[in-house]
């Protein structure tokens, strides 16, 4: 490594990034730039009202329209090979951070319509869609002032969790809630809570540290005031049986489930115990961080195939907005093997 000069790569990648000094030179000069009003993130747009959202979200126009045919081939391969197993698929697409709360943006976006169009293409093969972004309008609607998604985060509040869950539950139910079995008595279970600061602080080069894991969550902190005053309450929530005597915890593994969920990041974030509580069943949960949910679709389908599985009566593929720019919707692949 010496000789080759990859040594010498990591070594300065250390120095330009992880190297103490690094950090305590970047962080302070962010957060000045930040109180001057002038913050520049590649990758975070500072919104009003210490409201952060993440550049990401508007992605090249040009290569959503180019990979028009990968999505259509997709949509029908999955759906066909649900089909063959007697599964119903459902999409339930969830709308970027910008799209729900547009007003904490400090300038207008350009006119994006991802969301409609792939909301059209869904509609066009027949597949069912939740619309999620329609829930969320509806739900800001009602509670102008609740937000349903975190100031300092990519992800959506415990809110807009159940609020998602609770419109997805409703288009399961009317279209196969025969074929699930009875809805059970279902409650909240035990409740994690903890300051913390959301990822999108963090991507802001602010002084942040992160601390150990919190069921299997990791912390991050703040290391100055400017950082600190970026925390929020984050809050999970499990979802168990209101019946004493089965005392089942519904966390997301029951390989009999009734219902899977395919699932990003948001699955995790309240995403699955709001599904489970609205549909007062059990869901096994596939899920991965990122958005496009490409990799735990290929894990449920393989689930699927295994001979003598218990198969569900009904799966939700979760798809965040955003994640139809990210690489893997550009050839997706899911083995026939």
């Amino acid at each position: 490594d010496l000789q080759s000069g990859a040594w010498m790569g990591r070594v300065e990648r250390h120095l330009q990034q992880a190297s103490p000094v690094a950090f305590w030179l970047r962080a302070p000069w962010n957060e000045l730039l930040l109180a001057c009003g002038v913050a520049n993130s590649p990758s975070v747009q500072v919104g009003r009202d210490g409201w952060l959202f993440l550049r990401a979200d508007q992605g090249s126009p040009q290569s959503f329209a180019q990979r028009r045919a990968a999505r259509a081939q997709t949509f029908a391969a999955v759906r066909a090979e649900c089909a063959a197993a007697g599964v119903e698929l459902f999409v339930s697409l969830v709308p970027n951070k910008t799209r729900v709360h547009p007003e904490f943006l400090k300038s207008a976006l350009p006119a994006d319509a991802t969301y409609a169009t792939v909301l059209a293409e869904l509609q066009a093969v027949g597949l069912p869609v939740v619309d999620v972004a329609a829930a969320m309008a509806a739900a800001k609607a009602a509670e102008p002032t609740r937000p349903l998604y975190f100031r300092g985060d990519t992800h959506w509040l415990p809110f807009g969790a159940l609020v998602a869950g609770q419109a997805v539950a409703a288009a399961v139910e009317a279209r196969c809630g025969a074929s699930l079995g009875p809805r059970g008595a279902v409650q909240l279970g035990p409740r994690t809570t903890f300051q913390a600061l959301g990822d999108l602080v963090a991507m802001l080069g602010l002084a942040t540290a992160d601390l150990p894991w919190v069921d299997g969550r990791r912390i991050t902190v703040g290391l100055s005031l400017t950082a600190h005053s970026f925390g929020e309450l984050r809050e999970y929530y499990s979802v168990a049986s209101a019946d004493p005597a089965l005392a089942t915890r519904l966390d997301g593994t029951a390989a009999d489930a009734p219902v899977w969920l395919v699932g990003t990041s948001f699955s995790r974030e309240n995403g699955m115990p709001a599904l489970a509580l609205a549909l007062g069943r059990p869901v096994r949960l596939f899920g991965e961080n990122g958005a496009a949910s490409i990799a735990p679709m290929a894990k449920a389908l393989a689930a699927l195939r295994e001979p003598g599985a218990k198969r569900p009566g009904a799966l939700v593929w979760e798809i965040v907005e955003r994640g139809f720019f990210e690489p893997e919707w550009a050839e997706p692949q899911f083995s026939s093997h």
